[in-house]
């Protein structure tokens, strides 16, 4: 149950964050978005390292693990954050739950414990995220969207969740070495240092990107970057302490915490049948809970 609290309390986070991404991802870089994200939190962790002098330690399986995570999640990011500014993000943000599938297998070809009860809660979760790709029916009010629009968002959506199940369980692997924090701490800093020399490549090679305009936005994407940081941190600590296949399972609501939070604050229209199969995501949520 600590893992699956931990996993929920990061699915929080990152809902969110995902959620405002639909919103600056229209009128910002994708690869500044994620230098601002990243760059935010390793400054404030450098800063909080500096003062209480307990820098991570040296250890080369970690800290290659935390850049090779680092670097997952400059690609995993720059994917989500497309299939999000294509929208909708009621498909978009579902499909790249899936990560939890892979994830979860990867633990457990790696000898982590699990059980069978898991396994059917992660079917279940699957299920609902499949069913959330296809498209509505013909004449449906809030059928915008063409089904090879849909396979599209999915597909990023996709690329996105298996570039964060190698990412997390690096991070995992780092974190169970190092602690949350530092792992946490390294890997921002990699992905920072990965997603600034990109950054520089693409200004000599195409030009200036698109900073965030006016001062509203600005309050998004700085909200969007302290609570993706926070996600990860809760999402190791789980895993640290209450296991890391239940901090995974609990992890995976944040497809639904992404979809309601693009309702709620950006007007983005749900058909009443992606309601349907987030609820079932939830149910799978929930069987993970119980066991």
């Amino acid at each position: 149950m600590i893992g699956l609290f931990w996993g929920l309390l990061g699915a929080l986070f990152i809902g969110v964050s995902d959620g405002l991404a639909r919103k600056t991802t229209q009128s910002t870089s994708i690869l500044v978005l994620i230098l601002i994200v990243m760059g935010l939190s390793s400054a404030v962790l450098s800063v909080s390292f500096a003062i209480t002098d307990s820098w991570p330690e040296w250890h080369a399986y970690a800290w290659f693990a935390s850049a090779i995570s680092g670097l997952l999640n400059l690609v995993a990011l720059a994917f989500l954050y497309n299939a999000l500014h294509r929208g909708p993000v009621a498909v978009a943000s579902p499909v790249a739950s899936s990560f939890t599938v892979m994830l979860v297998v990867i633990n457990a070809v790696m000898g982590h414990p699990f059980s069978w009860g898991q396994i059917v809660a992660v079917a279940i979760v699957f299920l609902g995220v499949v069913m959330l790709t296809q498209p509505d029916k013909a004449g449906d009010q809030n059928n915008t969207y063409t089904g090879q629009w849909l396979r599209t968002t999915a597909f990023f959506g996709l690329a996105a969740a298996a570039a964060i199940s190698v990412r997390f369980y690096l991070a995992q692997e780092a974190g169970d070495i190092l602690g949350s924090m530092p792992a946490l701490y390294l890997n921002r800093v990699f992905a920072f240092l990965f997603t600034l020399l990109t950054l520089l490549y693409m200004i000599g090679t195409k030009g200036a990107p698109k900073l965030p305009q006016g001062g509203g936005m600005w309050v998004l994407v700085l909200l969007q970057a302290v609570l993706e940081s926070l996600a990860l941190w809760a999402f190791l600590t789980g895993s640290a302490e209450g296991g890391r296949i239940a901090a995974t399972i609990g992890f995976a609501a944040f497809a639904a915490i992404t979809t309601i939070t693009a309702w709620l604050l950006f007007g983005e229209k749900v058909p009443t049948k992606r309601w349907l199969w987030i609820g079932v995501i939830a149910a799978g949520i929930a069987i993970a809970s119980a066991l």
